[in-house]
């Protein structure tokens, strides 16, 4: 149990510090995004007033340096004279067409034609950046221009530079970001699992102290048990050659009776130790339930006529599907329902038996009429040692039978629980996956 809480606890501590190392991540790379959005803006317009010293040169061969600076600089453009005519064009690979953004810069800017920019001052003047959308989803910044070259002539110039999308920045940032996360996943899984161990090791000592002292007294019990027994056996055997001090015969069958609970009570706490050791075992085989039902029904039929109270089995008439579970364990849980019962009904009343097929689930039901089970009793009913006899009169039972059942329940991949019977009483169910 303790090793299913650390597992459990270990997995949430390494969730919640990994959804902070990706927050963190994740802001850490928007703000590289933000970052490089502004380096790009900047980048641009570098590259524009660079363009345009150049073009003021009044260089007899505009289109040489808009070549270069497209092949070296990424930096694509179209290039106007006074009359409109276009001198220079690029003719960039990108999703949308070259003259559509064109188009899209020279609206932007109020412009009717496509030359993207048209001033009718004679002086230089760079305009600010705009941004564009294309067809597919593609961004771009575009700087529209009028250049006055020192011969006198304007041109107009429209410079292109396509934004890096977000997708493109993260994959060529995603094998840093990956190795961090990783790195980190692999650092927080051994931290974490470290400190929770030296956390949990007193826990587990003291754990581990609790269950060698279960098994260490079970065990120890047992060997004098087994001498007290033989010997009791001994001499009601000799008291029945001589049978007159009836005192003696009392005494002897006290003995008897109480090396018979203690026997039980050795047994009980031998099987809670070795669930608690994870050292049950189940050997599954098919059983048939009709059989199973009938054999238990046998059992207990006797104890119920001896004590005034009727058992009935109530068997379904279609065939019940073959379950397969261990038998052993299947028949002590359900000897437990039935042990209970007994002992919580008043003469005079009745049990039943039965079994029914819910959702590919078989369901085991005991069900009593007695008194039922205080409200206040209910939340503890399957804790160890819990009894809601509180002055322990009764020696019948020990409070462990329903906390073992509920282990063995555990070991069968099933389900138990109890409900108030209707008119009175408990119903305790199994449930069972086929």
């Amino acid at each position: 149990m303790l090793k299913k809480l650390l597992n459990r606890l270990h997995i949430i501590m390494t969730g919640i510090l990994m959804v902070l190392i990706t927050l963190i991540l994740s802001f850490s790379f928007w703000n590289t995004y933000q970052s490089a959005q502004t380096a790009d803006v900047t980048y641009i317009q570098r590259m524009a007033s660079l363009i345009i010293y150049q073009l003021e040169a009044d260089t007899e061969q505009p289109e040489t340096v808009l070549s270069d600076y497209e092949k070296q600089m990424n930096v694509y453009a179209a290039l106007w004279d006074s009359e409109e005519k276009l001198l220079y064009k690029s003719g960039p690979n990108f999703p949308t067409d070259f003259d559509i953004l064109l188009q899209k810069a020279g609206q932007s800017i109020g412009i009717q034609n496509t030359a993207g920019f048209q001033s009718t001052r004679q002086v230089t003047e760079q305009g600010g950046y705009i941004e564009l959308e294309g067809l597919h989803h593609d961004r771009y910044y575009a700087i529209p221009a009028t250049v006055s070259t020192q011969s006198g002539e304007s041109l107009s110039l429209t410079l292109i530079y396509p934004k890096r999308s977000v997708l493109s920045l993260f994959l060529h940032q995603a094998p840093l970001y990956l190795g961090i996360w990783l790195i980190s996943f692999v650092v927080i899984m051994f931290v974490s699992r470290f400190l929770l161990k030296r956390a949990f090791t007193p826990s587990e000592q003291m754990i581990k102290s609790q269950k060698d002292f279960v098994a260490a007294a079970s065990h120890e019990l047992k060997a004098p048990l087994a001498v007290i027994m033989a010997n009791t056996e001994a001499l009601q055997e000799m008291q029945s050659h001589d049978s007159n001090d009836p005192q003696a015969q009392t005494c002897l069958d006290v003995i008897d009776a109480e090396c018979g609970r203690m026997s039980r009570l050795v047994q009980d706490m031998l099987l809670l130790a070795s669930s608690d050791a994870d050292k049950w075992t189940i050997q599954k085989s098919e059983i048939n339930v009709d059989t199973l039902l009938i054999t238990l029904y046998e059992a207990y039929e006797p104890v119920c006529i001896s004590k005034k109270i009727r058992l009935d089995l109530n068997l379904s008439e279609d065939a019940y599907p073959v379950l397969t579970a261990d038998r052993e364990r299947l028949f002590q849980i359900l000897s437990i329902f039935l042990d209970n019962a007994v002992c919580y009904s008043p003469e005079g009343s009745s049990l039943q038996i039965q079994a029914s097929l819910k959702e590919k689930k078989l369901i085991f039901s005991i069900i009593d009429h007695g008194k039922g089970i205080p409200a206040e009793d209910k939340p503890f009913i399957f804790d160890r040692f819990y009894r809601g006899d509180k002055s322990r009169t009764d020696k019948s039972h020990f409070g462990l039978g329903l906390s073992i059942a509920k282990e063995l329940a555990r070991m069968l991949d099933g389900e138990i629980g109890f409900m108030d019977t209707e008119g009175g009483g408990t119903t305790f169910f199994l449930r069972l996956c086929l």
